[in-house]
């Protein structure tokens, strides 16, 4: 009988066992052009997230998405009276367009926007029967742009701001200033 490493599937085994060891100890490509991206990633953020805040009027690219906040409309009736604000606070009525400018579908939602104001998020998800152009959820084609209004409350008094996160899985964020 032959010793154990004179036989042929034991070395077979080794070898294999070998390329594995390697292939979870060694930067696959991914990781290698994701370590290499950060470096041209941030040369190019200062052209694309040149303010932290923005103003009405103005548009901000994040994640192959270009967003300009077109108007906002501070009012205390959505809805013909039927409810009204919490104490203190007005609603906010905020006309946006989303422009993809990448070269794959990106997908959006009026849930990717909050409003802020005293440190206090919340969605843009008020009932406003006046409106008819509300902003809901899709995806565009590179290319495609679409506009739409959202509705939220926050304080009267004070800095009010927009906010837009397209993915949730990430800190990534432009903030526009509303009041």
């Amino acid at each position: 009988m032959k010793p154990w490493y004179k036989k042929w599937w034991v070395w077979l085994l080794g070898i294999v066992a070998l390329f594995l060891v390697v292939a979870l100890f060694s930067p696959d490509d991914d990781s290698a052009s994701s370590t290499r991206k950060p470096a041209s990633a941030s040369s190019a953020k200062p052209k694309q997230q040149k303010k932290s805040l923005y103003k009405v009027g103005d548009s901000a690219t994040i994640d192959n998405m270009k967003l300009t906040v077109n108007s906002v409309t501070p009012t205390s009736d959505i809805d013909d009276d039927i409810s009204t604000p919490k104490s203190g606070n007005q609603y906010y009525v905020v006309k946006v367009t989303l422009k993809n400018v990448g070269e794959d579908e990106e997908s959006y939602d009026s849930y990717d926007f909050q409003i802020k104001s005293d440190g206090n998020k919340t969605d843009l998800d008020e009932v406003n029967t006046k409106n008819d152009d509300d902003l809901d959820s899709g995806d565009l084609a590179a290319g495609g742009h679409v506009t739409g209004v959202m509705t939220g409350q926050a304080k009267k008094d004070g800095q009010v701001e927009l906010i837009y996160s397209p993915d949730s899985f990430n800190d990534k964020h432009v903030t526009f200033k509303l009041q």
